[in-house]
């Protein structure tokens, strides 16, 4: 099953090539301001498989973990942009990461 239309569907978006190629493991994310990498961050990391995600503490694995702001940046935008995508992935019918507090 191609999961990529999935994705977006359960997303209402397109996704840009190089999130796609990102998503599939086949490039890496474009550097800089609005070109989608934290939603395709986010995707990634809800549909990857581990330990339960503290978010407590989600500057462990934002994708800002390298902004002179990271955390302010992580428990701020990021908690919530990964938790508004991960529950759109959970509403269309994906199984996704746990999480713990």
């Amino acid at each position: 099953m191609m999961v990529i239309p999935h994705i977006e569907k359960a997303l209402g978006l397109k996704l840009y090539d190089h999130q796609v190629n990102y998503l599939l493991d086949k490039g890496n994310l474009l550097s800089g301001r609005r070109t989608g990498k934290t939603l395709a961050h986010c995707v990634k990391l809800a549909l990857s498989d581990g330990e339960p995600l503290n978010m407590k503490k989600p500057e462990d694995f934002s994708d800002g973990r390298f902004l002179d702001n990271r955390i302010t940046y992580s428990r701020d935008f990021f908690r919530r942009e990964f938790m508004r995508i991960r529950n759109m992935l959970i509403d269309y019918g994906f199984i996704v990461r746990e999480i713990k507090y």
